[in-house]
């Protein structure tokens, strides 16, 4: 076995990228949640860009809160569905990074898992600067479990990470002209 007993040991405190085109991401990073929560670990759930309050009314979003999973969402839409401005969009991340350096510094129970979810279209859009998202990781609190999802996960944060999925599309009914099915796809 591979690394010291030290890191053999660590209970938690690693950051996990889930990126990529294929569907899942969301799935696995609340998956993770539920798992954690089974074992009497503290969770939260951030998102960028996950919908409105009447989207956090329903499906895993309501399944969390009946949890007691923390639940936050910083940005409506992204700006291209045309429900968000950029303008607003800006001023959601900013104040997604702001709760997340007040955490960082123990202003508020750490949670020992933590997912960020969309958080890489934010940094592949340039709404969240990548060195400020990059130096804010190196305030993470040790022990904090860190998931980052969303496509286009930026390389800085990929070399930063201890563990990275790339969800790839093989074959999708999307391409069918399927739709999203409640329940299933959300």
């Amino acid at each position: 076995m591979e690394g010291s007993e030290e890191d053999r040991e660590r209970v938690g405190g690693n950051v996990l990228v889930h990126t990529g085109e294929g569907k899942g991401k969301t799935t696995s990073a609340v998956g993770q949640i539920i798992r954690a929560e089974g074992h009497g670990l503290n969770t939260r759930y951030i998102s960028f860009f996950k919908g409105n309050e009447e989207r956090f009314s329903r499906g895993i979003f309501k399944v969390m809160k009946k949890l007691g999973i923390p639940v936050r969402n910083f940005v409506h839409d992204h700006p291209d569905f045309g429900r968000t401005s950029e303008e607003e969009a800006r001023n959601g991340c900013r104040k997604g990074l702001k709760y997340l350096n007040s955490l960082f510094r123990g202003e508020d129970e750490v949670p020992d898992l933590l997912a960020l979810d969309e958080v890489n279209i934010a940094l592949d859009g340039g709404w969240i600067e990548e060195e400020e998202f990059i130096s804010l990781l190196e305030m993470k609190p040790d022990n904090l479990e860190l998931i980052c999802t969303g496509r286009g996960a930026p390389e800085s944060l990929i070399a930063e990470a201890d563990l990275v999925s790339r969800i790839e599309n093989v074959k999708h009914f999307y391409d069918e002209g399927v739709v999203q099915r409640p329940g299933y796809e959300y």
